[in-house]
């Protein structure tokens, strides 16, 4: 019998398509993974199933989108009841291993606001109060909070984990990151007080920058380093198994603080700002208040993770830091590949690169994600390099990370799971399906919570759609790349904006959740 094929996939966050080499970027350095795609598929219209952290990391792992399995934004974990890739990876054999950001779970304790209950006379017993009685909640559902690891570095966490039994978690952003790194970093301080945070970091010159500073952690100790040692040492392993594993760079995610050189790898002066970096989203008449209003918010909480305008210089200076970022993952990109190669793992390996999500860098003159659904947010890297072709390709086919488990089950030789929504995207049959995208919206920004979004992307247009608005967007990228002009209210746009609305509509009956597996079985 044939041996089954391995699977390398390298997950970064918060990582726009367009700030890699490979595609298009003259600034960034990202040699690695350049080459990557040299020899593989890069996919140019791979899209988000839905644009925050742990929604999007859901649909990727169950083939499903964040409607039907439940994660619908962050703060609802992924249910222990799910069915991942990796759990039938698992099942057919696989040695399976996870080191880096999960976010299948809560990472804060926070409680969500319970909703009032409708109707009048006396209220339910629980758990009657609620119309599902069984929630995402408890100590199955705890293993990714940040604050429990800071109080226990050396706590464990129950394997398989949603089909990984090997973990080496990191929980958090920049330099501000626990989890299995936390007991890692203390031994190797051995007992030198903690470097991390804004209040450590060193003087850069530039004064206070929102989700900026200079951390006075080394290279070898930040956490990208972490990820990519852990990785090595799982590819060094001696295992006749084949594998999978993923590993997921928390960076370069908010707050920008990649370490050494990295810093000041990028002059913020050489960095050119958007197109649309004028064109500022919250003097826009064209949104619902709710999405203007959350823009204003930086100036009170600079190093709050929602959205905020900023002056350009403080942009500019983001995105040099974006890069180094970047460029220090890509930096241990080619080691881990180095090892593969090494190993002799590599013949057999599937190698694929990719992100959760993007982040506005300075379009309409706003960073980090969160609200208006622009192309820079929901557009992602996806490179496949199969070790059984050696040219690369660039693919034009329409992806949506629901499609990542059933592509990877199949070059796994595996039937994919009933209720698993995504097709094959290397099939060479592969249809050029609309991509839909949802959103539960800025719960924060609107008292009743009603700021959910629906996007459609298809034939070179976006169309977003808002929660009991009129209003909407409607943008043809294809001659308004940088979405300049807003076509929802035009005239000469009519019939374009009914055809979308009917595939809004196709496309959200065609995935709904349609299995016929009975509910109950003897």
């Amino acid at each position: 019998m044939k041996k089954r094929p391995n699977f390398l996939v390298i997950m970064t966050d918060q990582q726009r398509a367009d700030h890699l080499g490979c595609y298009g970027n003259p600034i960034v350095q990202t040699p690695n993974l350049d080459a990557l795609a040299a020899r593989g598929t890069r996919f140019d219209r791979f899209y988000v199933a839905n644009p925050i952290c742990q929604p999007n990391r859901a649909a990727l792992a169950t083939g499903q989108l964040t409607t039907v399995n439940g994660c619908r934004k962050n703060g609802i974990p992924v249910s222990c009841d799910s069915t991942t890739y990796a759990d039938v990876l698992r099942a057919a054999g696989y040695r399976t291993g996870l080191v880096g950001k999960a976010h299948f779970q809560n990472v804060s304790p926070i409680e969500a606001k319970p909703p009032a209950l409708r109707g009048t006379g006396d209220a339910p017993e629980p758990p009657f109060d609620r119309a599902r009685r069984r929630q995402r909640s408890g100590p199955e559902y705890e293993h990714e909070i940040r604050s429990n690891w800071i109080k226990t570095p050396d706590r464990d966490v129950p394997r398989p984990y949603y089909g990984f039994d090997e973990l080496a978690l990191c929980i958090g952003h920049g330099d501000q990151v626990e989890g299995h790194y936390t007991g890692w970093l203390r031994d190797r301080l051995n007992g030198a007080p903690d470097p991390r945070g804004r209040d450590n970091a060193a003087d850069d010159g530039f004064g206070k920058t929102p989700q900026v500073w200079r951390t006075a952690l080394p290279e070898e100790l930040y956490p990208t380093s972490f990820v990519g040692e852990q990785a090595c040492a799982f590819l060094e392993q001696t295992d006749d198994r084949p594998f999978l594993l993923l590993a997921s760079f928390p960076d370069p995610h908010h707050p920008f603080t990649p370490p050494g050189r990295y810093f000041d790898m990028y002059d913020p002066a050489q960095i050119p700002l958007p197109e649309s970096f004028a064109y500022k989203t919250g003097d826009r008449n064209d949104l619902p208040a709710h999405l203007k209003r959350v823009y204003q918010f930086g100036d009170e909480k600079p190093d709050a993770y929602w959205p905020f305008h900023a002056e350009a210089d403080t942009i500019r200076r983001m995105i040099a830091l974006n890069y180094g970022a970047i460029t220090m993952v890509d930096d241990w990109v080619g080691r881990i590949l180095q090892v593969l190669e090494r190993t002799g793992l590599s013949e057999n390996t599937h190698v694929i690169f990719m992100s959760d999500h993007g982040d506005y860098m300075g379009d309409h003159g706003t960073t980090l994600k969160h609200g208006v659904h622009s192309h820079g947010l929901i557009r992602v890297p996806m490179i496949w390099a199969d070790p059984t072709r050696k040219t690369g390709v660039s693919s034009e086919i329409q992806g949506s990370a629901i499609d990542f488990a059933p592509t990877l089950l199949a070059r796994a030789g595996l039937q994919e799971p009933v209720g698993m929504q995504g097709r094959d995207l290397l099939a060479e049959d592969a249809e050029n399906l609309p991509v839909l995208i949802e959103d539960a919206g800025l719960s924060f920004a609107d008292p009743d919570g009603k700021t959910a979004s629906r996007t459609l992307v298809h034939e070179g247009w976006r169309m977003t759609v808002f929660e009991g608005s009129e209003l909407g967007e409607l943008y043809d990228l294809e001659k308004d790349p940088s979405e300049l002009s807003n076509l929802w209210s035009d005239g000469s746009a009519a019939q374009r904006r009914v055809r979308m609305l009917y595939l809004l509509a196709d496309r959200q009956m065609a995935l709904q959740d349609a299995s016929l597996v009975p509910t109950h079985q003897a």
